[in-house]
């Protein structure tokens, strides 16, 4: 006969207490390692590149290269199945905003304006669609059409163009005819730095290349923005090229203008040293001179004083053979009487 305590325990399925474990004690637990990886990115505040989050699975010990391949590749894997979000090429996370240190760089206050031919009556129309403001300003005192599209923001390639487009639409719905001479006078460019604060200052502000100002400021408690704002006027398709390639065209100008401004010091510089070397050539060559002009006169002295010498000399034995050395010819007066006869 069989207990019925038996039979109970006999269903009764066995439950194993489960310990959840965070942090680098995770890779000690029976997950793949594309479950590590989607748990990193999950818990990380920031975006991370594969390197950083093969550092963090495999912790403490260093990975190998292999493990940063797989990390890489999975990554990717993960990235085309949308179960991560890449914020710009090399990084994952899973945050769309203010959860990455780096955001593409984006567009806001764009200003445009075109001449008409004929005459408008004054007015203004004010369009917002997902935090884009699309104004169309009518001017009738100087036939002018303008506008401003601005978001605070920002707004990417895509979605600027989109918001110029429908400036144009709004534009052509009231005038019933297409612009021509279109001309885009100031536009920005920003880029937000998010989980960094400047102490100290509130905003920096340069002037850099083709009128272009630069400026870093806090925007927000956590938040710093450097942005750009370009007051060259350009047309429509010069702005769709400079928004496709960004600040890279500007930015190589820059350099180039930087470097152009560097080699012209340094050629400055080289001229003046050349300058300086030249005088000081001639500087040694007219010492030189001096002195083998002078040596040339101390060997002139030499020679006159060995002229001079030999003159002496032969002077010495001229005046030495003039004096009388036979003293037999010598004689005394005959007054002199002194009781001794000479002989001569």
């Amino acid at each position: 006969m069989v207990d019925s305590n038996d039979l109970k325990r006999q269903h009764t399925p066995v439950v194993t207490p489960v310990t959840t474990v965070t942090g680098p004690q995770s890779r000690n637990l029976g997950y793949s390692v594309e479950e590590r990886i989607c748990h990193v990115i999950d818990e990380s505040e920031v975006e991370l590149k594969p390197c950083e989050i093969a550092r963090k699975i495999h912790t403490p010990h260093k990975p190998t290269a292999g493990q940063y391949t797989s990390v890489r590749v999975i990554c990717a894997r993960l990235l085309q199945r949308g179960l991560v979000i890449q914020p710009y090429p090399g990084a994952y996370c899973n945050k769309i905003t203010y959860g990455v240190r780096f955001v593409p760089l984006m567009l806001h206050n764009v200003r445009l304006h075109s001449n008409l031919s004929i005459n408008v009556k004054s007015e203004t129309i004010t369009e917002v669609v997902g935090g884009v403001t699309v104004k169309v300003v009518f001017g009738s005192e100087r036939k002018k059409v303008s506008g401003i599209i601005s978001c605070d923001a920002g707004m990417s390639r895509d979605a600027c163009l989109f918001a110029v487009n429908r400036w144009f639409e709004l534009v052509e719905g009231k005038l019933g005819f297409c612009l021509n001479d279109l001309v885009i006078t100031t536009w920005e460019l920003n880029k937000d730095h998010a989980g960094i604060r400047i102490d100290g200052i509130q905003c920096v502000t340069k002037r850099d290349l083709y009128g272009m100002i630069e400026r870093t400021y806090q925007k927000e408690e956590n938040l710093v923005r450097k942005e750009w704002k370009v007051s060259t006027p350009m047309s429509l398709n010069k702005f769709e090229e400079a928004v496709s390639k960004g600040l890279a065209g500007m930015e190589k100008a820059q350099d180039i203008k930087d470097l152009k401004a560097e080699v012209r010091g340094v050629w400055e510089a080289l001229k003046f040293n050349n300058s300086r070397m030249l005088e000081l050539g001639r500087f040694v060559e007219a010492v030189s001179k001096s002195q083998l002009s002078l040596v040339d006169r101390v060997v002139d002295l030499e020679r006159g004083l060995v002229v001079l010498s030999n003159s002496v000399t032969k002077l010495v034995e001229v005046l030495a053979g003039n004096q009388p050395n036979d003293k037999s010819k010598v004689s005394r007066p005959d007054n002199e009487a002194d009781g001794f006869e000479y002989v001569r």
